[in-house]
């Protein structure tokens, strides 16, 4: 309320009592040394409407505050530390469990290089490594468990080609070297003893007579062979039309 009016009406609410026209500075010591309260009443002399010391920002500022509570001391004691053996660690943050990568790619690319330059192609492939006849489209490629006969050339003392017999399974050689085509028939035998039902891929270099591969074929029909063998392939190389 605004301090230019002079008088104020002042209603104390305990004893029920009202003082007219009641100077301002006046109401402000009565605030001040205690004897109004904040829930007694004032209104400007004259008016009508009763307003509560407690609501007037002027005569607020002078009620007497409420003593600080005091502060309690705390009554439990501190405990002294107990031992317990175990030692515990902080907890790692997001960063260092994470798995660094680094090392094991460096190790991977040594190894991918280190079976790149000790690896014979020459003797990682499947099958004999024999040249075969050239055919478009015509690579027979050997299964792991396909058996093969081989038919090459290699030069004699005297330097004339001398045809020479291998066979195998798969990638890997049983027999190399054989010089007759007998030799080759029994260590086939012996062979597809421990088999069932079997596919034959005959490789022949492209210099061998045909004539020598028709023979081999022909002896392949007979007895035990024949029982033995499911399917004949004659090896060839790619060649892109």
């Amino acid at each position: 309320m605004s301090t230019k009016r002079r008088f104020l009406d002042v209603w104390i609410i305990e004893g029920n009592t009202v003082y007219k026209e009641v100077p301002f500075d006046v109401v402000a010591d009565w605030v001040q040394q205690g004897r109004l309260l904040e829930d007694d009443m004032l209104r400007p002399s004259g008016t009508s409407e009763w307003t509560r010391i407690g609501g007037m920002s002027e005569l607020a500022v002078y009620l007497p505050k409420p003593p600080a509570e005091p502060e309690v001391e705390s009554q439990v004691e501190p405990m002294e530390e107990v031992e317990t053996g175990f030692n515990w660690k902080r907890p790692y943050d997001d960063e260092d469990s994470e798995v660094d990568m680094i090392p094991l790619i460096d190790v991977s690319l040594v190894l991918l290089i280190f079976f790149m330059l000790t690896t014979n192609p020459e003797t990682s492939s499947a099958g004999p490594q024999i040249p075969t006849p050239v055919a478009v489209y015509g690579s027979v490629v050997n299964a792991p468990d396909e058996v093969w006969v081989g038919i090459n050339l290699i030069k004699s003392d005297n330097g004339d080609p001398v045809q020479v017999y291998s066979l195998g399974v798969g990638s890997k050689a049983e027999k190399r070297n054989l010089k007759t085509r007998q030799e080759l028939l029994e260590h086939l035998a012996t062979l597809l003893e421990k088999k069932e039902h079997v596919n034959l891929t005959i490789d022949a270099n492209p210099d061998v007579p045909s004539g020598d591969v028709r023979d081999l074929t022909v002896a392949l029909e007979q007895p035990p062979f024949r029982s033995k063998i499911d399917h004949k392939y004659t090896g060839v190389s790619d060649k892109q039309p």
